[in-house]
């Protein structure tokens, strides 16, 4: 089990119209930023830190309304979690870098690549799904077990019903790895906004029509919030497909060895 509390790990925050955002930074190397999914913080890449460290300059964030970021004053969407995530790279003078991003976090990336193609080298999308119609993406955000769709009972039978969901979300690992992701899960339930409901809303079409950097696509093989994944190879041109068939929806917090080497063997392509 890894967190962030590492003295080696640069930490800042950077003032926006959206509040200070919280930032971590370690390593030397090209840059790759890592936007973790809603409900979670940059906590969610502590794992690949001994792995890639050493071959990349790692950053990660927390969006508003997550982690250490400031609380924002309104629901916000993909349009201002990417302003925050920019925000992060202006502050560091990152002119170009690859980015990776998880669930919601993958929007946001394809949403960096749309509007500044020329900062983004290379695009790691992970546990991202294929097309859905209207109606289908509608009902896979209203049977979400998310913040509006559950409340915190005082016999805590909730937190249990979470954490029952969380051993099957993560199947393939150490309990004290699940426990860390449980724990954002439930403290994101204390903030005053769901990040799913602004995501998720989200036209991500010509996002993904648009870009021109290599891409690859990522899934964890028990990933239950992922389907149709293989129908993204085409529409995005330069792109390929890897699955991780022993990992859940939490793969970054559950097989941080296996990420790290599918995550260099893409970014190494640009060095050759």
């Amino acid at each position: 089990m890894l967190t962030t509390a590492n003295p080696k790990i640069e930490k800042g925050y950077v003032k926006s119209v959206l509040g200070k955002i919280h930032y971590w930074t370690i390593g030397k190397g090209n840059p790759l930023f890592l936007i973790h999914q809603s409900s979670s913080s940059g906590e969610e890449y502590a794992g690949l830190i001994p792995y890639l460290s050493n071959k990349y300059q790692l950053i990660s964030f927390d969006w508003p309304g997550h982690g250490n970021s400031d609380d924002p004053e309104s629901e916000l969407g993909v349009e201002e979690y990417t302003e925050a995530a920019l925000a992060i790279l202006n502050h560091l003078n990152i002119e170009k870098c690859s980015i990776l991003g998880h669930h919601g976090g993958a929007l946001l990336a394809m949403n960096i690549a749309y509007l500044q193609p020329n900062r983004v080298s290379r695009l790691l999308l992970s546990g991202t799904s294929g097309p859905k119609t209207k109606e289908e993406a509608e009902a896979f955000k209203n049977n979400l077990p998310i913040k509006r769709h559950h409340e915190i009972e005082k016999d805590g039978q909730s937190i249990l019903d979470t954490w029952k969901r969380y051993l099957q979300y993560i199947p393939d690992t150490d309990t004290k790895n699940v426990m860390i992701a449980f724990i954002h899960n439930l403290s994101s339930k204390l903030r005053p906004y769901d990040a799913h409901y602004g995501v998720l809303g989200w036209d991500r079409n010509p996002a993904l029509e648009s870009l021109e950097c290599p891409v690859l696509l990522i899934q964890g093989g028990q990933d239950a919030f992922v389907s149709r994944q293989e129908q993204l190879l085409n529409i995005i041109p330069n792109s390929e497909r890897k699955v991780l068939q022993n990992a859940g929806a939490f793969l970054f917090f559950e097989k941080p060895k296996e990420c790290s080497e599918l995550i260099h063997s893409f970014l190494s392509k640009e060095e050759s």
